[in-house]
């Protein structure tokens, strides 16, 4: 449509002009001494139109010849460019392929080519996270030091890259220190607080690693059972710093009851008071746990059971009786039976040792029960009896490939 009303113009203006030019039939006079020249006034206008449109285009060539340099740099400048966002793209598509050394190689190029800065420093961000990953720890850290001259709104992710390298790399006060500039910028990120909850750990720093589970977990930035085993490894090292009896029991009282009841932790702490040869608290801990039936477990029979030569004489009457209880609850615990067996073997008190023992046998027979008659009847001069249980034990014994 456009292209039909300049046709229609066109010729219009041609009308225009040719009924103009009879119309007008003045002449001018043209004086350049000795020269004198007259021409029509038609003809004048024209040729003044003809050397305007002539001295328009000389001046447009004039110009783009004097830009002819500068449209070259920024020609060039565009072609380096778009072959930096080509690599830049390349490089973050091989670092998720797990292409380290490719990732590394077109991050350089981009870096070399790159003109905006944010982009530059995502180049460097990868460059530097692909030869930590090769171990290269020269170039990282050269790649890191880049970083540091980019403006303060990019430290961020610089801080925060440098430290999860420096913890990869086993380097805890290097990543700390990492993060500590991260939260300068950014007091509550998450991803810093995750990095030092992994750095505290690996000092073994109990009593922070429990601060930043109960932050991390109240941001719901980590689950339920993620904050349980972070609990739990701290309890371990809080534990394995313990060094009597006393300390551990006090320290046991200010868990919360709900780790209390962890039968993994229950098992280190157990284990723990038996290195440190307290084994009446430890059978005490047992018994709690036994007497509970959320708790109770058929392990923990066993533990209290291995521990019954090592217990006072009071500690295992004690046990014995309140254990009367839980044969209530569980009639058909061999376990529990050859728990209390082996109490009362320790005590001396051969009727009920061989009555426990025997009924722990009925239901399942072992390997220890065995070996705990035999040893029962040796003490009461029964050697058929023993030998006969002796057989028994080493039949067992080849049977589980002993």
């Amino acid at each position: 449509m456009k292209f039909v009303i300049w046709i229609v113009g066109l010729f219009a203006l041609a009308v225009l002009v040719g009924l103009a030019s009879t119309v007008n039939t003045g002449y001018a006079i043209l004086f350049l001494p000795p020269y004198r020249m007259e021409v029509s006034f038609n003809a004048l206008i024209i040729g003044i139109l003809l050397l305007i449109v002539v001295v328009h285009f000389v001046l447009r060539l004039i110009g783009i010849a004097a830009r002819m340099p500068e449209e070259v740099r920024r020609f060039q400048r565009q072609k380096k460019l778009k072959a930096a966002r080509h690599a830049l793209r390349e490089a973050g598509i091989a670092f998720f392929e797990g292409r380290f050394q490719r990732a590394e190689r077109e991050a350089i190029r981009a870096i070399d080519n790159e003109e905006s800065e944010d982009n530059r420093a995502l180049a460097l961000l990868i460059a530097a996270r692909a030869a930590g990953s090769m171990r290269d720890y020269d170039k990282r850290n050269q790649y890191l030091a880049k970083l540091d001259a980019l403006p303060s709104r990019l430290q961020l992710a610089h801080h925060v890259l440098e430290a999860e390298l420096k913890l990869d790399a086993k380097d805890a006060p290097g990543a700390l220190a990492a993060v500590e500039r991260a939260r300068t910028i950014s007091p509550n990120l998450t991803s810093a607080l995750k990095i030092e909850l992994r750095i505290r750990l690996l000092q073994k720093q109990p009593e922070a690693v429990l601060a930043l589970t109960e932050k991390l977990l109240k941001s719901d930035a980590i689950d339920a059972e993620q904050a349980r085993r972070y609990r739990l490894t701290a309890y371990r090292q809080q534990l394995a710093a313990l060094t009597s009896g006393a300390e551990i029991q006090a320290w046991f009282k200010r868990i919360p009851d709900v780790e209390r009841a962890n039968p993994d932790l229950l098992a280190d702490v157990v284990a723990r008071l038996t290195e440190l040869e307290d084994s009446d608290q430890a059978a005490t801990l047992i018994a709690q746990a036994l007497g509970d039936e959320e708790l109770a477990t058929p392990e923990l029979a066993q533990k209290l059971g291995r521990l019954a030569a090592s217990l006072s004489p009071d500690k295992r009457l004690a046990l014995m009786h309140e254990a009367e209880g839980w044969l209530t609850s569980r009639p058909n615990d061999h376990l529990l039976l050859l728990a209390l067996g082996r109490l009362a073997l320790a005590q001396q008190l051969w009727g009920k040792a061989q009555s426990y023992l025997e009924a722990s046998l009925s239901l399942t027979p072992t390997l220890t029960a065995h070996a705990e008659l035999a040893r029962l009847f040796e003490a009461t001069g029964k050697e058929g009896e023993a030998h006969r249980h002796e057989t028994q034990c080493l039949r067992m014994a080849l049977e589980m490939g002993y």
